[in-house]
Order: C-alpha cells, then sequence, then structure tokens
C-alpha cells in the first residue's frame, strides 16, 4: 500500500555482548552461589580466610560453541578470543556451506559453553531440546540471550535437575513476562535467569533512540533509509 517501514539493526552489540559475559563468567565462577553466601554469614563461619565451597574455573583453554553467527555471534566471538576461548561456529540454517563451520553436533559435543544468537524460526524451535541437551558435555553450560523458544523449557529443566548439564544462564523466556514457566518453579544453583535486559544499557537505548529519530528526519526528506519495505 505504499506505506514505507523501516527499522534499526545493530543498537545493541555491545550491550548484548557484556550481558552474555557477564552470565558465562557468573557460571564459571559460581558468582551468585559465593554472594549469597557471604550474606547469609556462611563466609563468617569459614575457618579460613576465604570460602571455597563450589569449584571456580577459567575460560582460558575452554571451548565456545557459538551457534547464530551473524553480527552479535561475531561480536561474541571477538571478546571470546580476548579470553582464550577456542571457537567452534555451528553451520548455517540456510544450509551454505562454509570452511570454518562445524556442525551443529559436534558444536554441542565439543563446547564447554554452548551460546544462542540465532533468529526463532521454524528451524531453531524447540532445537535445544533432550536431544540436543544430551549430546552436550555433562560440564557444559548453555546462554540463551537470543529468543525463548529455541530452548524447550521443560526439556532443559529435566537436564539441569538431573546433571546432563552442568547449568544454564537465560536472558529469555518462551512467554514474558512469564505468567507460568518451569524454570521458574523451583530454585536452582544451577540456573540464572534475568528478565530480557540483554539488549538494554542506557547506551543501547540512546542508540535506538538515535536512529529512530534519523530515520523519521530522512523520511520527512523523502529519502530511504534502513527500509526494509
Amino acid at each position: 500500500m505504499g506505506i514505507a517501514v523501516c527499522n534499526v539493526a545493530g543498537y545493541a552489540t555491545p550491550s548484548v555482548v557484556q550481558h552474555v559475559f557477564s552470565l558465562i563468567l557468573a557460571l564459571q565462577t559460581n558468582l551468585c552461589d559465593y554472594s549469597s553466601k557471604v550474606f547469609s554469614g556462611e563466609w563468617a563461619k569459614a575457618e579460613h580466610f576465604c570460602l571455597l565451597d563450589s569449584p571456580i574455573t577459567e575460560l582460558q583453554g575452554k571451548t565456545l560453541g557459538i551457534i547464530g553467527y551473524g553480527e552479535l555471534g561475531q561480536a561474541v566471538e571477538k571478546v571470546a578470543i580476548a579470553f582464550g576461548l577456542n571457537i567452534l561456529i555451528a553451520e548455517s540454517f540456510s544450509g551454505r556451506t562454509s570452511e570454518n563451520r562445524t556442525p551443529l553436533d559436534d558444536v554441542l559435543k565439543q563446547s564447554d559453553i554452548v551460546t544462542l544468537h540465532c533468529p526463532l524460526s521454524e528451524q531453531t524451535n524447540n532445537l535445544i531440546d533432550t536431544a540436543a541437551l544430551s549430546k552436550m558435555k555433562s560440564s557444559a553450560f548453555l546462554i540463551n540471550t537470543a529468543r525463548g523458544g529455541i530452548v524447550n523449557e521443560a526439556d532443559l529443566a529435566v537436564a539441569l535437575d538431573n546433571n546432563i548439564i552442568a547449568g544454564a544462564a537465560l536472558d529469555v523466556l518462551s512467554q514474558e513476562p512469564p505468567v507460568k514457566n518451569i524454570l521458574l518453579e523451583n530454585h536452582r544453583k544451577n540456573l540464572i535467569i534475568t528478565p530480557h535486559i540483554a539488549w538494554a544499557s542506557q547506551q543501547s537505548r540512546q542508540r535506538l533512540i538515535d536512529e529512530i529519530g534519523k530515520n523519521i528526519s530522512a523520511f520527512r526528506k523523502g529519502k530511504s533509509r534502513n527500509l526494509i519495505v
């Protein structure tokens, strides 16, 4: 009908990448558990100067599997290299082959951390289910800052409760805000959930507003900018 439709892309990349590594590091260091034990008084009861109840592992030398290699996946890779992580990039869902891509099953089997950056589609809906989780290492972590529907939440709950994987950190759920969700029914020490805030740094939101303003200004001048329809 001749109606122009514009969007804004890439405005939240630094914010999302920062949140991804906040989640990864929190899992690797058992950060939430240690902080809780300080405030509950357990550190004060320790026999020594530090409390070492939970394992702390380094990122260096571990393998990060990236599923979805658009702008966000590529930005995560750059930071991962700085941490000394080895990188596996899953094959594209488009069916295109590339020398630097690894079959999805191999990414799941070989990675110490799997991070999701693919869109939610018919191909990726419930992509991470019981079958996928059972292929992962029992010591592996799952990170999802993409879309909730990519992970089958009931299957993930079973995997976490039965030590099929070591832990997960999610910024998204299948329904938001969550009304009823199996992952929220019990508190799991090996699960971190944040309320869809990976994108939401102050700088990110300002970039979004600025770009929308530029889109409107360009439209009023009869120019095409970020035009998708």
